[in-house]
């Protein structure tokens, strides 16, 4: 089971502003229709069915047949006829979208890691090309896509490995950053920050682990990554109350006190200031002050 964010599926609103901005008609480009064998076929997915397609004469003919085989949903199909144009009509105002949209039918296909390397090729090769902030979304999400589920007879996600989700951030946090005008921009930036929160989930678990294991030092410096690297989806009051008594049990006081004096100036009108402050005074009158 992959990554999901609920209310946003990764593409389709994507696709359909890409299938709006490329031109279907124009170009004179020709040559003589071959037949499906003569063609490099894409390796099949399992469970995925043979498609056998037949090639028009023009660049422009091909690239229509595959955009009607895109929104028909048959991926397979539609990526033989966009590879055919790259390929057969190099120099056609086609060639250079055939490569997204290959990019775009191996997403589809959940072929996601050939989807990243599709997209990141088209940035790479056109860098200046206006299509770049849209390959660089659709490589994040297809990160994403990349990212574990939860199954119940296995440990949750953010137990494992979190290379997949951590190349996910990256990735949009590099479409995030460089593109904040985009028409998609808000669309990534969710999706960014519910990456962001999964990273989050498997620092709690870690501090979690050393609070169990009464080692305060260890459970408070994991969640001063979470205070200082994730402030924009999981600081909050709990927290920096959680933090000051961690720094307490790890006689830290002067530590404690910054997370209290956050605390104060962030979130002043909570439970967990009075808490954190009653904690902090508890701490300093049976210290007697001295640090």
């Amino acid at each position: 089971m992959s990554f999901r964010l609920t209310g946003l599926r990764p593409g389709r609103a994507l696709q359909n502003l890409f299938a709006a901005g490329v031109l279907l008609l124009g170009s004179g480009a020709t040559a003589s229709a071959e037949e499906d064998d003569d063609e490099p076929t894409p390796d099949r997915a399992p469970g995925e069915s043979s498609v056998s397609v037949s090639y028009a004469d023009t660049a422009d003919e091909n690239w229509a047949r595959g955009e009607a085989e895109f929104a028909d949903e048959d991926f397979l199909a539609a990526q033989k006829y966009f590879s055919y144009v790259r390929t057969k009509f190099p120099y056609s105002k086609h060639a250079v979208l055939a490569d997204l949209r290959v990019a775009d039918c191996l997403f589809a296909r959940e072929r996601f890691v050939e989807a990243i390397d599709a997209y990141q090729s088209f940035v790479r090769f056109h860098p200046t090309h206006e299509k770049v902030p849209y390959a660089m979304l659709r490589a994040g999400m297809s990160y994403c896509e990349q990212i574990p589920g939860d199954w119940f007879i296995i440990p949750p996600s953010h137990e494992k490995d979190q290379s997949p989700v951590r190349d996910a951030e990256r990735a949009l946090a590099a479409y995030v950053d460089r593109f904040p005008k985009d028409e998609s921009h808000e669309e990534g930036k969710k999706l960014l920050a519910e990456v962001r929160r999964r990273l989050v989930r498997h620092e709690r678990y870690a501090a979690d682990f050393y609070r169990n294991a009464e080692r305060p030092k260890a459970w408070a410096g994991r969640l001063e990554v979470i205070r200082k690297s994730y402030a924009d989806v999981a600081l909050d009051a709990a927290l920096l109350a959680e933090l000051t008594e961690a720094w307490l049990l790890a006689d830290e006081p002067k530590r404690a006190k910054s997370a209290v004096d956050e605390l104060i100036t962030r979130f002043p009108q909570t439970p967990e200031r009075a808490r954190a402050e009653a904690l902090l005074t508890k701490s300093s009158t049976l210290t007697g002050g001295s640090r």
